[in-house]
């Protein structure tokens, strides 16, 4: 009987890092000797791991047709029926799905220790990693009824706190039909699971989807030493995006080097990285970059563009032209410039490339001009209190005053001021001075919410008494369409908040 470090050892020396999956099932149907099914489930560990990484929902992917699973599910069929848990994500694969909750009942009496059973093993307990690595890297959104399923069945399992409204959940995130759906989900179990790591993956996953960067930045930030699903690569990608988006290049650069420490030819990540170091005038060490990324991904068309645009700021013109014959898909423009081009090829001095000025056109975003929206007498009205929030957002980020106020967003590593989470509560803006003084805001899309006068003095009294640094003065405002007067009452006897009423305007330039 040979032990988990000795099959290991084993199974590395005939399976190496790098070897295709079809060469692996050969080689292992080939095996003969007594522990080749000890073998064949690292085999079908390491594969479904592979199958499952980076990505929260299968979406459209059909099963039968990727050869990843049908592999998986060949080389599960030769296991003992002892094996439950491979057999119950195998059923699932194969669309069986009472098969694999039935299986999975059994799976988790051979795993875990129930409730009330003697003697029972401290380390066989349902916690949050065990529910991400089991469950939901596997099974993500499987199909209905199955995390609630899930739910009741851990019920009878010895678990942590919260693993049971984890499950719920996960079922609510999955039962969503758009991201602002699901991102107000997310956060309102936040606010009960406040430590949990999953939801908090989920919850910068789902703001890096609304491209609400800053946001998706601090969930990444808060996660980046604890993080259970996503990985290292996939971490520090999202948040190289998310840094570029801000304009943080020499973040993002950052980023992009740390995911490529445990993906070293992940083609998105050299295309990204490459772009950066052109944005930053880097263009010798993007030019290299790219060339990496298009010997490892010889079809990606964005790179050879970003490549073309290296090229033409560096006046390597002939290189240029003879790079476009290869029959990338580029976009017109970069197509006709190219084309345009003489057939020269510069020899630039560092100088002359730190003079270089690069075509980042694409990459520029209109910032709203300081008359998109007047905070003064009622004309009209926001759609949403989202649209409210992006616009205050936009013109605060943009160093542009809101309320007569030069405020900025609260930031500290993990944590963004837009829809920030208290336990009693969550914030539509929180914002400070250049005093460190607090600014709870509060936005209503139209009229009445008298009740948002008593939200603030909650907020506000909390944070009274929470804050760290209680020099610093905390104070709230109020927005919305045509306030009450009651509301109006209210805010004037209370010095530390103010109200205001906004309007859209629109002006002809």
């Amino acid at each position: 009987m040979l032990s988990q470090e000795e099959l290991e050892k084993i199974y590395q020396e005939n399976f190496p890092v790098g070897m295709s999956l079809e060469t692996a099932a050969e080689r292992l149907a080939a095996m003969d000797a007594d522990y080749v099914n000890d073998i064949r489930k690292i085999f079908c560990d390491n594969l479904l791991y592979s199958i499952t990484q980076n990505y929260t929902k299968y979406a459209e992917l059909d099963f039968s047709k990727d050869d990843g699973i049908r592999l998986f599910c060949k080389n599960v069929a030769q296991l003992p029926k002892e094996n439950n848990y491979f057999h119950a994500v195998a059923a699932f694969f194969e669309g069986r799905n009472n098969d694999c909750l039935d299986l999975l009942r059994r799976s988790l009496d051979t795993s875990f220790s129930r409730k009330g059973q003697r003697n029972a093993d401290p380390s066989r307990i349902v916690d949050e990693y065990t529910l991400v690595d089991w469950f939901f890297e596997p099974f993500k959104e499987a199909f209905p009824g199955f995390w609630r399923c899930l739910g009741d069945l851990l019920e009878n399992y010895v678990h942590t706190e919260g693993i049971l409204e984890l499950c719920f959940a996960i079922d609510g995130f999955y039962g969503c039909k758009t991201d602002v759906d699901a991102l107000e989900l997310l956060l309102d179990y936040l606010r009960k699971l406040p430590t949990s790591v999953l939801l908090k993956e989920l919850t910068g996953l789902t703001y890096y989807s609304l491209r609400m960067w800053n946001n998706a930045i601090a969930y990444f930030e808060a996660v980046k030493e604890t993080h259970l699903f996503c990985s290292d690569a996939m971490l520090h990608f999202c948040l190289g995006v998310a840094f570029g988006r801000t304009k943080n290049l020499k973040v993002e650069e950052k980023q992009y080097r740390l995911a490529l420490e445990s993906e070293p030819d992940y083609p998105p990540t050299l295309r990204n990285l490459g772009y950066c170091l052109y944005r930053q005038k880097k263009l010798l060490a993007a030019k290299e970059v790219l060339e990496h990324c298009l010997a490892v991904s010889e079809e990606d068309s964005l790179a050879a563009e970003y490549y073309l645009k290296v090229l033409i700021s560096l006046k390597r013109n002939k290189d240029a032209k003879q790079f476009l014959k290869k029959g990338y898909k580029v976009s017109s423009s970069i197509r006709k410039r190219v084309e345009g081009l003489d057939y020269s090829n510069a020899r630039l001095r560092k100088k002359d490339i730190e003079e270089i000025t690069i075509d980042d056109a694409d990459e520029q975003e209109l910032i709203a001009s300081s008359s998109a929206i007047d905070l003064g007498p009622k004309r009209q009205q926001f759609s949403s209190e989202r649209l409210l929030e992006e616009e205050l957002t936009a013109r605060i980020e943009a160093g542009i005053e809101v309320f007569g106020l030069q405020l900025k967003m609260y930031r500290r590593e993990g944590k963004y001021g837009r829809q920030f989470i208290i336990p009693i509560g969550r914030l539509d803006l929180l914002c400070e001075d250049e005093e460190g003084n607090l600014y709870i805001i509060e936005l209503k899309k139209d009229s009445g919410y008298d009740d948002a006068y008593q939200q603030t003095v909650n907020y506000l009294n909390w944070f009274e008494k929470h804050f760290p640094d209680r020099k610093k003065n905390v104070y709230g405002i109020i927005c919305l369409n045509s306030p009450s007067q009651e509301l109006v009452k209210k805010v004037r006897g209370d010095k530390r908040i103010r109200l205001f009423e906004y309007q859209i305007s629109y002006t002809e330039i």
